[in-house]
C-alpha cells in the first residue's frame, strides 16, 4: 500500500506540478497516487483509463485553457479530480457523470444527472436501492402525492390529449426502508436552465450540459434537482468512507460495544462483591453485673446480630 500523503496546500503542489497540459500530465505522473488511496473501489480498479480520460477531457475543452495555465486554476482541478474520484465519478466519455466548468478563474465539477444517480444508487455510499425513473406530469393528468404515507396516484387517459407539461417526479426507494417522493414544476426548472445557460464558453458556445434539445435539458435538470438530496447524502458517506481507508493500518481497532446486559451485569457484580454476611464481632467483654433490680422489668427486649444491607445507587 502506498504511503499516504498529507493534504497538499498549494505552495506544496506547485513544488512537485507545473501549469498548461504538462502540468496535468505531471500531477497525475506524481499525485496519482495520493487520488488513487481516496477512490472509490469502480475508478481505483481502472484508474489508469480513468485518469487517462479524465486528462484528454480536460486537455480538449477549450473553455479550460486558461485555467491550465493559472496555478489556481491547475490547483482546482487536482481538487476536482479528488472529489470525483472518491466519489466514483468518470470524466469524459460518451456519457460523462461529470464535467469541470470554468468560474472565476477556476474550475467547478458538476455532475451531470446520470452522475447523480450513479452517486445515489451504486458509488461507494450509496443511499437508494436502485435507480429511480423520472416521470413527467401532464396538466389533464390525476395527480397526487400522499407524502406521508409514500403513495401515489397518477393516472391518464393514454389516447387523450394530456395537455401541457406541468413538472416532475421521483419514488426513492431509500435502503433504510423509507421512501421519498419529491416533485418539481416547470417554472422552476426552466428558471434553472435559463440562469445555467448564461454561461458560455470562452468562444461563446453553450456549455455541454446545455448544447442539447430543450426536452431533453428539461428532464435532466429535473432528474438533478429531485436527486440532489441523496446524492449529497451518498457524498458525504463516500467522504467518511474514504477518511476511513486513509486510516494507518496499524492503528488498532476501536473495541467493540459490550451487550447491555453484560454491562449492567458487571456493575451489579461490582457494586456486590462488598455484599454479604455482616463480619462476626469479637464478643465484648462483659460488665460485672450489677445487682438485680426489682420491679425494674418492663418486657424490653434487645435484638442481636440484625445487620441492615444497603445496596449502593448503581444506575
Amino acid at each position: 500500500m502506498a504511503e499516504k500523503q498529507q493534504n497538499q496546500n498549494e505552495a506544496e503542489f506547485f513544488s512537485i506540478v507545473g501549469t498548461g497540459r504538462k502540468g496535468i500530465e505531471s500531477m497525475f505522473e506524481k499525485m496519482g497516487d495520493e487520488i488513487k488511496i481516496i477512490a472509490a473501489p469502480n475508478v481505483a480498479g481502472s484508474f489508469e483509463t480513468w485518469s487517462r480520460r479524465a486528462l484528454v477531457e480536460i486537455a480538449n475543452r477549450d473553455e479550460l485553457a486558461p485555467i491550465l495555465h493559472s496555478r489556481a486554476g491547475i490547483f482546482s482541478i487536482y481538487k476536482c479530480l479528488a472529489r470525483a474520484a472518491t466519489m466514483g465519478l468518470q470524466i469524459g466519455g460518451q456519457f460523462p457523470q461529470a464535467y469541470f466548468m470554468p468560474a472565476d478563474g477556476k474550475a467547478e465539477l458538476v455532475p451531470t444527472a446520470e452522475g447523480y444517480s450513479f452517486v445515489a444508487a451504486h458509488g461507494p455510499g450509496a443511499v437508494l436501492r436502485s435507480v429511480p425513473e423520472l416521470i413527467r406530469v401532464y396538466e389533464t393528468d390525476k395527480f397526487r402525492i400522499d407524502q406521508k404515507a409514500a403513495v401515489i396516484d397518477h393516472s391518464y387517459d393514454p389516447r387523450a390529449d394530456r395537455g401541457r407539461l406541468c413538472g416532475w417526479y421521483m419514488r426513492l426507494e431509500y435502503t433504510d426502508g423509507h421512501v421519498e417522493i419529491p416533485y418539481i414544476g416547470l417554472e422552476k426548472v426552466n428558471k434553472i436552465i435559463e440562469s445555467y445557460s448564461r454561461l458560455k464558453t470562452n468562444k461563446g458556445n453553450l456549455m455541454p450540459a446545455f448544447a442539447k434539445s430543450m426536452d431533453e435539458m428539461q428532464d435532466k435538470t429535473a432528474a438533478k434537482k429531485l436527486l440532489k438530496k441523496p446524492a449529497r447524502e451518498a457524498e458525504g458517506l463516500a467522504m467518511l468512507f474514504s477518511l476511513d481507508d486513509g486510516l494507518p493500518e496499524d492503528e488498532p481497532p476501536q473495541e467493540p460495544l459490550r451487550n447491555v446486559t453484560d454491562r449492567v451485569n458487571n456493575r451489579l457484580d461490582r457494586a456486590t462483591e462488598g455484599l454479604g454476611p455482616a463480619p462476626e464481632k469479637e464478643p465484648e467483654k462483659e460488665p460485672d453485673p450489677e445487682p438485680e433490680k426489682k420491679g425494674d422489668e418492663k418486657g424490653e427486649k434487645k435484638e442481636a446480630g440484625k445487620q441492615e444491607e444497603l445496596i449502593p445507587d448503581i444506575f
